[in-house]
């Protein structure tokens, strides 16, 4: 019997989840989901950018018409199709409340609520998370209600949106989770999204994993993934060969291999998600399976590597998440496809022990007083 794929990274969060419930936004959601009508629209905007080519508006009509459903349960139907049926897969929600666009059309406990219905639709196929932002007020109250109420199986955190990782409401919830081993998949890259009225620049500020030492240096039992592997941008810098190896220029990609090859955070995971779909630049003799591939030969760094595709997002770009998915599994093997497609996400999942998690250095003891 084959063992069970888990994708530790999707979403399924519809428009009515993100976009803020003013104007005429809510009309405008309806009017996209009429297919000829949001082929239409992205005609108009690719005549207005000239830049957006052919393919470019064909995409970006994929991605739309995802997020057009209306539904959750559409779109993780969609996505199911594409995996073998006992496929596990890990919906991460979105909390917007506080990017600055105002408050979406849908309440944002609506979104859990849908899914742990879904959970329930779906046995041993979605795994809920739930997203926290420091600044919802009294969340570390609500975020213990939305576990009992909802069983929801771990917090999802995008640092981007405005808010340090250690932020003293966040360290509450991160407590609370250790306790009741619950993991924690935070927002790790330069890209994404950023809250309206700050920079690019002061959002990845924020979202820097150097954030997260203190973090787990006071949780040693928690289980915390830092998603994407730093993000395709920071691996094309780091396969430049032109960045350094330490100091404020050092890639991210370099920041979490040393963390993890430290020995000093052995809870510490990170996921693939959008990076590996990233078109690479086409005069390169290698493509990034082929760089995953090379930086798990090293075994302790093989077993904190999570698979996830950030689907739907990833319907921006050109190959599909089967294809991916496929071609992932092609180039790593049997092997280390279901290390980290299997047996690392059951043990970030708690599912199973993570033996190495049992020994706490003398560096983390301290810290920890």
């Amino acid at each position: 019997m084959s063992l069970p794929i888990y994708n530790c990274h999707i979403h399924i969060f519809t428009a009515e989840h993100t976009l803020p419930n003013r104007f005429m936004i809510p009309k405008l959601v309806h009017a996209v989901r009429i297919p000829w009508l949001r082929k239409f629209l992205l005609f108009l905007i690719g005549r207005l950018i000239l830049r957006m080519g052919k393919d470019t508006v064909y995409l970006t009509n994929r991605f739309l018409a995802r997020g057009a459903l209306e539904s959750q349960e559409k779109i993780f139907e969609h996505i199911q199709k594409q995996y073998p049926k006992e496929t596990r897969f890990i919906a991460l929600p979105m909390d917007l409340e506080f990017a600055g666009i105002g408050k979406p059309i849908q309440p944002y406990e609506e979104q859990i609520s849908d899914l742990a219905n879904l959970r329930d639709k779906h046995k041993d196929t979605l795994i809920p998370f739930c997203a926290v932002d420091p600044r919802r007020p009294d969340v570390v109250n609500e975020f213990k209600r939305w576990h009992k109420e909802y069983r929801i199986r771990g917090v999802k955190i995008y640092p981007n949106l405005g808010y340090y990782p250690y932020d003293d409401a966040l360290m509450k919830v991160y407590e609370y989770c250790e306790k009741k081993k619950l993991p924690v998949l935070a927002h790790c890259s330069p890209g994404g999204i950023h809250k309206i009225g700050i920079s690019a620049l002061e959002a990845k500020k924020f979202a820097h994993p150097e954030n997260y030492k203190q973090v787990l240096d006071q949780f040693p039992k928690l289980n915390f993934c830092l998603a994407h592997f730093g993000g395709a941008e920071e691996w094309e810098r780091h396969l430049t060969g032109e960045t350094p190896r330490e100091g404020k220029d050092v890639t991210w990609l370099s920041v979490l291999l040393d963390m993890i090859r430290s020995g000093d955070y052995p809870n510490l995971y990170t996921d693939v998600s959008y990076t590996l779909f990233v078109e690479m630049p086409p005069y390169r003799p290698f493509n990034y399976f082929n760089f995953l591939n090379v930086l798990l030969e090293n075994k302790v760094i093989s077993e904190q590597v999570l698979f996830g595709t950030d689907y739907y997002m990833v319907e921006r770009e050109k190959v599909s998440e089967k294809e991916v998915s496929i071609a992932l599994r092609a180039h790593l093997g049997e092997k280390l496809y279901f290390q980290i497609a299997h047996h690392n996400p059951r043990k970030f999942l708690y599912e199973t022990v993570n033996n190495a998690s049992q020994k706490t250095t003398g560096k983390r003891a301290i810290k920890r007083k």
